[in-house]
């Protein structure tokens, strides 16, 4: 699949996309709009609500939890996880612990370094 690009979402669209995750940008319309594929489905976004980048990713994004949080999802007790780190190969999402320099996916088993100079 050829990308024009990569997008990951702002906070003000964080529900239509997952925090973190950067996809690739498909195809870009004159109105503003790009199109992204998101896990095999194209999804059209506004680029003002995205942060654009040209070369694909190498570096697990962190993402700091915002909202209530469910009991499901860990809001209860003191053990609560308030942070997170999404792979750049996958998008998916996964815990860590302490600082990591780099992590490697329990799902699709790559490894990357993590970016700490921002998080989403």
């Amino acid at each position: 699949m050829a990308t024009l690009g990569w997008a990951r979402c702002t906070d003000r669209i964080a529900d239509i996309l997952r925090r973190g995750a950067w996809y690739p940008i498909l195809e870009e319309a004159k109105n503003g709009e790009v199109v992204l594929g998101v896990r095999e489905k194209r999804v059209r976004v506004s680029r003002d609500d995205l942060h654009l980048r040209t070369i694909q990713p190498d570096h697990w994004s962190i993402v700091e939890r915002t909202g209530v949080l469910r009991p499901t999802l860990g809001g209860q007790g003191t053990g609560l996880v308030t942070t997170y780190a999404v792979c750049p190969f996958c998008c998916e999402r996964q815990d860590y612990t302490g600082h990591p320099e780099q992590i490697t996916c329990d799902k699709c088993g790559k490894s990357a370094g993590v970016d700490w100079s921002q998080t989403c």
